[in-house]
């Protein structure tokens, strides 16, 4: 099934399948014409979904500082909904509690105001050189948030990284994303005239596992042969406690400052530049999916999360048996739009620069 636009049943691009169709053409035709959605979440993408949500939840409630912080912690724990068992789970909710904590704290105070928060859009996809409109495409996207500062309105996107950006203004040059999402909220009458990049740092902190019985008395066997006297006052190595832990993580929030936004202007040039990006990839899904040529780029097969979730699939030579074990097919593939997702596709928002 081709997911469609339910006004003009054209087919529905994003940002996300843009991207997609850049790094791996065939990435793109498994997730995007087939609907093949991988059955398991990646835990760096889950996380930066949970964070998404507690963001949504924390700018989108102008209250009382503490009622919007305990809405922001309990969106956290609604997303993580099963952590008394789930070890993943539970890492994910503390790590995402204690950047929230630290993120509200920071920014107790806004400098701007929040005009919309997880706005989509829907715009039609034009031929620069004709202004016509494309009729087999449409474009559809969620932007993080719009905010009033007083140089004028500008797009909130939200980042959780492992580095903070060094040179904003050349990472605004490479962001198509940004781009089009100006491009169409200013369609829409928002008079965007720059963004707002809004980056959380992810804690590089590791919760101490300890050590079992077993591994505890290898070493100190190991201790006691190389100790003169045979003996050592070795002790087993406990795991952490979630207390201590999150205790370690809080600190590490507030040692240094682990949050940066960069507040920029976009040139018109840059606009235009996106919408005849966005035409001439349209022609080059025509002209793939006219000839059912997909090429598969094995450069994109290793990303920053690990192996691609399609490699073992394409590496089987597209097995049936494997298919069924790794992924499902979809209603859509735009997974994003969903109303409760703990996914962070549209955008690759969790991932780093």
């Amino acid at each position: 099934m081709i997911a469609t636009s339910k006004n003009n049943e054209k087919k529905l691009l994003t940002y996300s399948a843009l991207s997609t169709y850049r790094k791996c053409p065939m990435k793109y035709n498994l997730r995007y014409e087939k609907n093949l959605i991988p059955v398991y979440t990646d835990e760096k993408l889950f996380f930066g979904g949970v964070i998404h949500q507690a963001l949504e939840a924390w700018h989108g409630f102008h209250g009382e500082y503490e009622i919007r912080k305990n809405l922001t912690l309990a969106k956290i724990d609604e997303a993580c909904t099963g952590y008394e068992t789930d070890w993943n789970k539970r890492k994910v909710r503390l790590l995402a509690t204690e950047m929230m904590i630290g993120y509200m704290e920071k920014y107790r105070n806004e400098n701007f105001e929040i005009i919309a928060v997880e706005h989509e859009f829907n715009g039609e996809i034009i031929n620069p050189k004709t202004g016509a409109e494309s009729k087999t495409f449409s474009i559809k996207g969620k932007a993080d948030g719009i905010i009033k500062t007083d140089r004028g309105l500008f797009l909130l996107e939200h980042k959780t990284t492992s580095r903070l950006m060094d040179d904003p203004v050349d990472k605004l040059w490479e962001d198509t994303q940004v781009g089009i999402y100006v491009a169409y909220l200013r369609d829409l009458g928002f008079d965007i005239v720059g963004v707002l990049y809004n980056e959380l740092l992810k804690c590089s902190l590791i919760q101490k596992r300890g050590e079992s019985e077993e591994n505890f008395q290898i070493r100190y066997a190991e201790l006691c042969a190389k100790s003169k006297t045979g003996k050592s006052s070795a002790r087993r190595q406990l795991p952490e406690s979630d207390e201590d832990y999150a205790a370690r993580v809080r600190e590490w929030y507030l040692s240094e400052n682990r949050f940066q936004r960069t507040e920029l202007l976009l040139s018109e040039t840059q606009i235009d530049l996106v919408r005849q990006d966005i035409w001439g990839m349209t022609q080059q899904f025509l002209d793939a999916r006219r000839r059912n040529d997909w090429f598969c780029n094995r450069e994109s097969c290793n990303t920053f999360f690990g192996n691609c979730d399609y490699r073992r699939y394409c590496q089987s030579n597209y097995s049936e048996t494997v298919r069924r074990e790794l992924f499902e097919i979809a209603v859509t593939p735009h997974t994003e739009f969903n109303s409760f997702s703990n996914t962070s596709e549209e955008g690759d928002n969790c991932a780093d620069f």
